[in-house]
């Protein structure tokens, strides 16, 4: 069944997030910062495109559904699909795309999209008019997606999932090597891969590291030569509650850059 992906919301933000993934590992600032604008004028909170993707993603993650309930949902959620403003939505889409041409390239597109074939067949049975036997076919294979279970997912992508992050680690680690040190690449790893995730990884080591920063600046402030120099130690106790105050905030971007130069300065008091 043919599809045209440029006219699914769900693949144009996928191949966004590829690029922005890129970009940070790339270390290529003006390109990150030209994604993330592409991306907030076009998914901001309640815009149309946003409506759009929340109404694919609320079939793609989603999961664990009796059969009968994925059908019914099935239906309710094209229902939501068409009661918004196609027409807008398809010239939002065009502008879009200029966008993604113009100051991306047209490369953007070629990404690779690990769930591409659920992607596209959501926006086939959004977006088609099949006949019978190609439409349920389709409605069977979205069924199919909504009642799985993560474990079967996983089953399925463990062979290609492994060798890309494998893949991915070893570019990271022999770029960095020489440059970062061991919690630093650890740190910036995590915050690469948060945008598949979620960021669960990311939240799971920085609870940790934040623990284990705390440990070591207290540590710094008994240290001889920092005792002594009351600058130092008033800046160290800043650190501590800095630490401290990052309990209190979603984590960001800033966040990161702070937890990462507090890392480079435990090493360089320690050593």
């Amino acid at each position: 069944m043919k599809h045209n992906k440029k006219r699914n919301t769900a693949f144009l933000y996928e191949c966004l997030m590829k690029e922005l993934t890129k970009a940070i590992i790339k270390k290529d600032e003006t390109r990150k910062q030209n994604i993330l604008k592409i991306v907030k004028e076009n998914f901001y909170k309640n815009s149309l495109l946003r409506q759009d993707l929340e109404i694919y993603r609320s079939i793609l993650e989603s999961e664990k559904m009796s059969r009968e309930f994925a059908e019914k949902f099935l239906v309710e959620t094209k229902k939501d699909f068409a009661s918004l403003d196609r027409k807008q939505i398809f010239n939002l889409q065009t502008n879009l795309i200029k966008q993604i041409n113009e100051s991306l390239s047209s490369e953007a597109f070629a990404n690779f999209i690990s769930n591409y074939k659920n992607i596209a067949s959501v926006g086939a049975y959004f977006n088609s008019n099949l006949k019978a036997k190609n439409r349920l076919l389709i409605e069977n294979r979205i069924v199919g997606i909504l009642s799985s279970n993560t474990k079967n997912k996983e089953q399925k992508m463990v062979h290609i999932d492994n060798l890309t992050y494998k893949t991915f680690i070893n570019k990271f680690n022999e770029s960095y090597k020489n440059t970062l040190q061991p919690e630093q690449k650890e740190l910036l790893m995590n915050y690469i891969v948060s945008f598949s995730d979620n960021g669960l990884g990311l939240k799971s080591f920085i609870n940790e590291e934040i623990s284990r920063l705390k440990d070591e600046v207290y540590k710094c402030t008994k240290k001889k030569k920092i005792v002594e120099n009351s600058t130092f130690l008033a800046k160290t106790e800043q650190v501590l509650k800095k630490l401290d105050s990052f309990s209190k905030i979603d984590i960001n971007e800033q966040m990161v850059k702070d937890i990462f130069y507090i890392q480079n300065l435990v090493l360089e008091i320690n050593s």
